[in-house]
């Protein structure tokens, strides 16, 4: 998808539907190691603002202008200090070894996962959540470049200390999702 789909699809309300932060994350933020945590393709910003109010120093980047409009005005609605970068994560602007906690969720380019988990500390955290290839027998097609194998996010990561790893299918927001979950901590 192109980025004037992106922004149309934000403009639109597309993703507003869902506000809670991931289940995932919260069930997991807690070993993030306190610090500077980087949510990749941060969308309307859900993410970052519930890292910002467990006290990390939250950043959020995503090519979208009209994502991250939606998500400072999230971040003003709950009066959090998150720091927003337009940009792609197909070029991520941050240095190795500068975040306690990295958090995707469903976003996928396979030749930058290796460069994501490079931004960790030793001891920081990855959580990762993405559809499964599965998801186009159960709703719309979807591009499956941008899929997941059955399996195949958990082959990503053998560098890292497994904490959780589940392919499920769940209801979320009353839609059906095949989803790879990760969560693992750099040695």
């Amino acid at each position: 998808m192109d980025l004037a789909d992106w922004d149309r699809r934000h403009r639109e309300g597309f993703y507003e539907e869902v506000s809670q932060p991931n289940a995932l994350l919260e069930r997991f933020w807690h070993v993030i190691p306190a610090g500077r945590v980087l949510d990749v393709a941060t969308g309307n910003g859900r993410n970052t603002v519930f890292l910002a109010e467990k006290g990390y120093d939250a950043w959020g980047i995503d090519r979208s202008s009209e994502a991250l409009r939606r998500a400072r005005q999230r971040v003003s609605n709950h009066g959090a200090h998150v720091s927003l970068v337009l940009g792609d994560a197909a070029d991520l602007p941050f240095k190795g070894g500068s975040m306690t906690g990295v958090i995707v969720f469903y976003f996928l380019l396979r030749d930058k996962i290796d460069e994501m988990v490079a931004l960790l500390t030793s001891g920081g955290i990855l959580i990762y959540e993405t559809l499964l290839k599965r998801q186009n027998t159960i709703d719309r097609h979807r591009n499956p470049d941008y899929l997941l194998d059955d399996g195949e996010l958990i082959s990503y990561f053998r560098g890292l200390d497994l904490l959780f790893y589940e392919e499920t299918i769940s209801g979320i927001t009353g839609k059906k999702r095949a989803t790879a979950q990760y969560v693992g901590r750099k040695k």
